[in-house]
């Protein structure tokens, strides 16, 4: 036990290293101004060999402090998951850097025999693009959320819904008049957040039926359970959509359609209820 806890707090630090909610909202802020030209190809590439040398750093100096620290009795597990950790999330920063060089290419408007011999293909593009939003969203969280047990799952959404509000508006204003009634809070969070109508009322649903099992230590019913799941896959997939790049979706949404569906397939291939569902609901967002 006391090792799964110290693996998962080197796992938590790793994440705050790389995970900068700072820097990621430079980079998709910068993402958006270069193909309004309202920054140039310079400025970016500097933002982002800073943002990398920032981590590489970090995560350098947090290697050294464990390995110093564990290194007369442990046998390296720790440490080369460490690297491991690292190699991973330079990855998604390379598939940053790769989808920025396409933006690049884009504003800049190349001949075409220099765009085929610079640019990706429209398949790499679409996945970069995929994997953006998937850093953004923190996708492996979403994931794991599938794999929990029904009273762990419909217990742990409660807090996974509120964590979206804190990303976006920060701490909640506990005393705001529009939250006098203390439940309705969480309500109000969700009608802030901007859901499409249908994924907003049955949030809104799902909070209801939670506040009422939080007060009354009632049984979650099969039907309680199963909100709770539509609104976490509708909430996910509209997370999904809601990121990527409109002019990049609108031109080619079948493709973007069946890059998700193959990565869900495969993804999910060990909760097929979840995965049916997801993938359900991302061929009506698509296909609407």
């Amino acid at each position: 036990m006391a090792k799964s806890q110290e693996v998962e707090g080197f796992e938590k630090v790793l994440e705050e290293i790389v995970f900068n909610k700072a820097e990621l909202e430079e980079i998709k802020i910068a993402v958006r101004n270069i193909s309004k030209g309202e920054i140039t190809a310079k400025q970016l590439k500097q933002n982002l060999l800073q943002c990398r040398g920032r981590i590489v750093e970090d995560v350098s100096n947090f290697l050294v402090y464990c390995l110093n620290r564990d290194n007369s009795n442990q046998s390296g597990l720790e440490s080369e998951q460490l690297r491991r950790e690292m190699m991973d999330k330079n990855e998604l920063l390379e598939i940053v850097a790769k989808r920025i060089n396409s933006l690049v290419l884009k504003t800049k408007k190349e001949s075409p025999a220099e765009a085929d011999s610079l640019s990706m293909g429209l398949e790499e593009t679409i996945k970069c693009e995929i994997e953006r939003v998937f850093l953004v969203i923190r996708v492996e969280e979403w994931l794991d959320m599938c794999g929990y047990d029904d009273y762990k799952f419909f217990v742990k959404l409660y807090p996974k819904l509120e964590e979206l509000y804190k990303e976006r508006f920060g701490e909640s204003e506990s005393f705001n008049d529009n939250n006098k009634d203390g439940k309705n809070i969480m309500a109000n969070k969700m009608v802030r957040l901007g859901f499409p109508e249908e994924v907003e009322t049955l949030v809104l649903q799902y909070v209801a039926i939670r506040n009422i099992f939080q007060h009354s230590m009632n049984d979650i019913s099969p039907s309680n359970l199963e909100q709770a799941q539509e609104a976490f896959v509708k909430v996910f997939a509209y997370l999904i959509v809601s990121n990527l790049d409109s002019k990049l979706l609108s031109n080619d949404r079948e493709s973007f359609y069946s890059c998700l569906k193959d990565f869900f397939s495969e993804g999910l291939k060990n909760n097929p209820h979840f995965r049916k569902k997801l993938l359900e609901r991302l061929k009506i967002v698509f296909y609407a």
